[in-house]
């Protein structure tokens, strides 16, 4: 089209300058004759006529043209909306089908019900929304780390009553979508009334079904026992769960031994591991341990068996192999399917199992944070009582008025071990006592709720030896209570690290210093990369005087656990005391980054500065060392140090 208005233009411009030349010769040769002058007029008018019509051609063209550009144009933007449209509803429609190959969930259709009951508002919609509200219940109230794609039937937070509808929808196409290409669980049911009462039935297609019976001014409760029956064929693991977290122990016991035993492939594992769990309860710690270490050779893939026989073999003090288990467990939490384990809650799974590890290799400080994001995140599936093991890590790094504050109202679930709950808080209580040395309170914490946890909890005597005993035998020890001290560490076993040294500690105390070093150097045997034996059995020897070999022991707790801060203070003091108070002031600086709320570790960089001629520093230290925990004897030390000028 624009080659057309480029030829009119050219044929035009040629036309005038013909016309130009032709008007030029004649009017040459008409200024003679006046005949030729008329029909030179003539010519001339017929010519700009034959101009205008021509121009008035240009116009037409360039309009056409224009508008041929529009149409163009208008042509393009309406097949590009098109083919938009055609890709956003592709897009949406492949959204759907993608969706709905991978759904499962839960539709509740409504129940068949009587006319009377349907009349009196008990229709078949509200009797299966009444259902729905008790399976949500029974969902949130079910704690659990286990990842929703290890279940062979999980409908999580999809479910919801469905109402079919006729006609085509958008609701419709996808209600249908996930019929063709998904995998939903359909509850039915119906309510039938016999003489004087009704009964409620449901199924869950071939998963099974339940049905109860009772007055009809009951439905409420008769609802929550079908709902039961529900959750029970459809999520087996999770209903024996909530069984367990709820006060009907033998009822989840019975559930996951089902699942276990007769449950399918991936479901087994998991009815394994609720069952191993609950043997803590019924049978005791060792019967847990042996279970897990079996569900663990079983399954080495998934996480939990792994990291909860690291857990029990840090709880019967086994430090060396709970380190061992949790390390080696820890690599499936970054693996694809994350050892099974809810993506969610892998982070705060990975600052647990570090938790734990600090606490074995004396890292107080730096687990203690992580306890408190533990308790920050809430109980999943807990077997273990969060607070303590943050008391535990504040009392490493002693912080005792934190720990004191910790233990003081430690409320949390009991998750599926309550009893391990329950007596860690009478162990850790004692813990904080010994720490300010009030012995008479561990012997009355023992008395007290020790006694009633015993009571309610019979199962936790395998407990005590390795966890309160110890304690109680050396409050009687620092009591003056020898005799009893020595029965009652008797009764501790002989591979129980923590009672290793607590016999070491009580022949201290005794004065018994030779089978003191016994004890600590069986310890060392044991355990030889766990760093507690190595310093205690310092501290024994700077109290006897031996500053080198003190020295010695501290050197290799220090290199066991680079983040425990007691080897370095002490390490201090024997400095102090062979008269180099200029180098205990740098293992009491490295000291203080791990125990920063250390009144005794002040108190003596204080006495370090002091001796070593900066006042005005140890006064510093002295009034940090004021305003934390110290022992009676501490502090006359301190009021004898700040009263030196």
């Amino acid at each position: 089209m624009a080659e057309d208005f480029l030829d009119a233009q050219n044929a035009s411009e040629e036309a005038a300058e013909t016309n130009a030349a032709a008007v030029a010769l004649a009017l040459d040769g008409a200024s003679s004759r006046p005949e030729l002058s008329e029909a030179i007029a003539a010519f001339l008018k017929e010519q700009r006529k034959l101009m205008e019509e021509q121009r008035e051609q240009l116009r037409d063209q360039v309009k056409r043209m224009r508008l041929g550009i529009l149409d163009q144009r208008f042509s393009i933007a309406l097949k590009a909306m098109t083919a938009l449209i055609g890709f956003a509803v592709a897009g949406a429609l492949g959204f759907m089908i993608w969706s709905a190959a991978g759904s499962s969930g839960l539709v509740i259709e409504p129940f068949s019900v009587p006319p009377d009951l349907a009349a009196r508002g008990l229709t078949g919609q509200v009797v299966a929304s009444k259902l729905l509200d008790r399976l949500i219940a029974m969902q949130q109230q079910t704690d659990s780390q286990r990842d929703p794609a290890t279940f062979t039937n999980y409908w999580g937070d999809d479910i919801k009553v469905e109402i079919p509808s006729t006609g085509v929808s958008i609701n419709e196409l996808e209600r249908f979508l996930r019929e063709k290409l998904g995998h939903p669980t359909h509850i039915t049911g119906e309510v039938v009334r016999n003489a004087g009462s009704v009964t409620l039935s449901a199924r869950a297609g071939t998963l099974g079904g339940g049905s109860v019976s009772g007055s009809d001014a009951d439905i409420d409760p008769l609802m929550q026992k079908l709902a039961e029956q529900v959750y029970g064929v459809t999520e087996p693991y999770r209903y024996g769960a909530w069984l367990a977290e709820n006060g009907r122990s033998p009822e989840g016991i019975a559930t996951f031994v089902k699942v276990k035993n007769h449950g399918s492939p991936g479901e087994r594992p998991w009815g394994y591991l609720g069952w191993a769990n609950s043997l803590e309860g019924t049978k005791g710690v060792y019967a847990r341990l042996r279970a897990m270490q079996d569900l663990h050779r079983r399954w080495p893939g998934e996480y939990l068996p792994g990291q909860n026989v690291g857990v029990i073999e840090d709880e019967i003090s086994h430090p060396a192999q709970a380190v061992s288990l949790l390390q080696e467990s820890t690599p499936l939490l970054s693996s694809p399917r994350h050892g099974g384990i809810r993506l969610d809650v892998v982070p705060i799974v990975k600052k647990r199992v570090q938790s734990f590890i600090d606490l074995e290799l004396g890292a107080f400080h730096e687990a203690t944070p992580l306890w408190k994001d533990e308790i920050d995140f809430g109980p999943q599936g807990v077997t273990y009582n969060m607070h303590a093991m943050l008391a535990r890590a504040q009392l490493g790094e002693h912080d005792l008025r934190a720990a004191r504050a910790t233990m003081a109202d430690p409320t949390e679930p009991g998750g599926v071990n309550p009893e391990e709950v329950a007596f860690n808080v009478v162990w850790l209580r004692m813990m904080v006592d010994a720490a300010t040395g009030d012995w008479p309170a561990v012997l009355a914490e023992q008395r007290g709720e020790g006694a009633s946890v015993l009571a309610r909890f019979p199962t936790t005597r395998m407990l005590a030896p390795v966890g309160t005993i110890p304690w109680l035998a050396y409050a009687h020890a620092n009591l003056g209570h020898f005799k009893l001290a020595d029965e009652l560490i008797a009764q501790t076993p002989a591979n129980c690290y923590r009672c290793l040294l607590m016999r070491a500690k009580i022949a201290e105390v005794e004065r018994q210093h030779g089978r003191a070093d016994w004890w600590f150097a069986r310890a060392v045997s044991q355990q030889p990369s766990i760093p507690f034996a190595y310093s205690d059995w310092g501290a024994a020897l700077l109290a006897r005087g031996k500053l080198d070999d003190a020295v010695a022991k501290f050197t290799m707790a220090h290199e066991k656990g680079p983040r425990f801060a007691d080897p370095l203070e002490m390490w201090g003091e024997a400095l102090i005391a062979r008269n180099r108070s200029d180098l205990a002031l740098a293992k009491f600086e490295e000291a203080a980054k791990d125990a920063p709320n250390w009144g005794r570790l002040h108190l003596k960089w204080g006495e370090a500065l002091l001796w070593s001629g900066d006042e005005a520093e140890a006064h510093k230290q002295f009034a940090l060392a004021s305003r934390l925990d110290l022992a009676p004897n501490e502090k006359a030390e301190l009021a004898k140090a700040r009263a030196q000028r």
